[in-house]
């Protein structure tokens, strides 16, 4: 592919020159496309059934995120980790378990297969947790301050200078 592009800027072709520095450059900087970006957010009927249909989503179950949030006609996704998917299901992408075309959540960072899964029931209850925790830190603090008169440590005195009384020189006179 790189030889025709080559091929295509030696011609002397202007449109060529162009297409093809413009491929090189997207390969160079292929982190964020245009159309990525979502539309404006939908204020009419139409407007909605046009931006749940980029989505690949019916108008009953498109609904944007609130104006104010910044996302635009983006749909707002349910909040299911990946690892709340059933692991069985012939996804197109098993790795991600999802499927071609299918939206991305917003938030796509926080549930991931290995991190954050909100529908997940924690193993331990959280007023456990906090008992364990408080417990702890509680004993650590009442050990402290027990322990607080009883210092143990290397004994040493006070460093000893010429004109604080008493100085022992161990040179030969």
């Amino acid at each position: 592919m790189a030889s025709n592009l080559l091929k295509k800027v030696v011609s002397g072709n202007s449109h060529g020159i162009r297409n093809a520095v413009g491929i090189f450059m997207n390969a160079a900087r292929n982190h964020w496309n245009y159309q990525y970006k979502p539309g404006p957010y939908p204020k009419t009927p139409e407007e909605r059934a046009r931006a749940a249909q980029k989505y690949g989503l019916t108008v009953e179950e498109y609904q944007p995120y609130p104006e104010d949030m910044g996302y635009g006609d983006y749909p707002k996704l349910p909040d299911i980790g990946a690892d709340s998917k059933d692991p069985h299901y012939p996804y197109d992408c098993p790795e991600l378990k999802r499927n071609f075309n299918e939206p991305v959540h917003a938030r796509a960072e926080i549930f991931g297969e290995d991190r954050y899964d909100p529908s997940m029931r924690p193993r331990i209850p959280l007023a456990q947790q906090w008992t364990w925790f408080l417990g702890v830190v509680g004993g650590s603090l009442a050990l402290y301050f027990y322990l607080e008169d009883y210092k143990f440590g290397r004994p040493v005195t006070c460093k000893q200078y010429p004109g604080n009384g008493t100085h022992y020189l161990f040179t030969p006179k």
